[in-house]
């Protein structure tokens, strides 16, 4: 297994999250405080978007420009940003979901959102029960995809387009479906199962793998479970992760330094790391 060193590139995040390479540039969002951002190679920040809600999940509507739709957490609604404003292009509220997490897009234009369903009496975010992974439409119509999903986090989708891809926070796992050309997800398995973990965001390469954010450390996996590659998050916990830069094998780590939010405290203490990789990315979230 080969081991990798974190470098620094930019702090100054409340709680980062959901990165996205797109046009040449990193962007993340800073969770808690409904902020999108733009991130330059050498650390700059360029404040885009801000909503007045917990933002997690973002994706872009094409590859000529940043409009982008945007997952708002408690308000369970999806937004779109033409670039100036903000509008409401979904509402998720009536999925059987407490909150919304982290989401895709695919080229098909459908989105999969994931549904956060908490238990009755619940008092820290990882007590859930299962709940949906929601599909919006491009007109706008929503569905839901899968109703029996435990935390649902970091999705990608397969070049070829016929495949998606979940983290199962939960269940220690990632899902794999059949994605149809007619946007429906079948034929649901065990990618990886990866134990003692709670698997958060993901990416994928060109070569399969896909790379797993799991708090403590991050690792790449293989189908079946194989890890090859394992970076060690020290103080600090990845929350998610994307592949970018001129080559495509830059690994960009976003790191809060808890996911309690009485030890964050509103503090700007959330990092972006990076590390160096072998293998390109491809697939979704990113454009590419």
């Amino acid at each position: 297994m080969k081991e990798h060193e974190l470098n620094l590139l930019c702090d100054g995040f409340v709680f980062p999250e959901t990165p996205r390479w797109h046009r040449g540039s990193f962007y993340c969002c800073s969770i808690d405080e409904g902020l999108i951002y733009r991130i330059g190679a050498d650390g700059s920040k360029v404040l885009l978007v801000d909503i007045d809600d917990w933002v997690s999940g973002f994706c872009f509507l094409d590859r000529d420009s940043e409009k982008m739709v945007i997952s708002s957490i408690t308000k369970r609604k999806l937004l779109n940003w033409d670039g100036d404003k903000i509008t409401e292009f979904a509402d998720l509220s009536d999925t059987g979901c407490s909150t919304v997490n982290d989401m895709i897009r695919t080229e098909r234009g459908d989105c999969y959102v994931g549904g956060l369903t908490f238990a009755e009496g619940a008092t820290d975010l990882f007590d859930q029960v299962p709940g949906p992974i929601i599909r919006v439409e491009q007109d706008g119509t929503v569905s839901v995809a899968d109703d029996d999903m435990l935390f649902p986090n970091g999705f990608v989708v397969t070049p070829d387009g016929g495949t998606l891809i979940v983290a199962s926070t939960g269940w220690h796992c990632l899902f794999a479906y059949d994605l149809g050309a007619d946007g429906v997800l079948s034929n649901r398995r065990v990618f990886a199962t990866i134990p003692d973990s709670a698997p958060d965001g993901i990416c994928l390469d060109a070569e399969g793998g896909i790379w797993v954010t799991t708090h403590e450390h991050v690792y790449r996996v293989l189908e079946g479970g194989e890890i090859t590659d394992h970076v060690d998050m020290g103080s600090y916990k990845a929350s998610a992760c994307m592949l970018g830069g001129d080559d495509l094998k830059t690994l960009l780590i976003t790191a809060p330094v808890s996911h309690d939010r009485t030890v964050i405290d509103g503090k700007r203490s959330g990092r972006l790391y990076t590390i160096r990789v072998d293998v390109p990315g491809a697939g979704l979230p990113s454009l590419y």
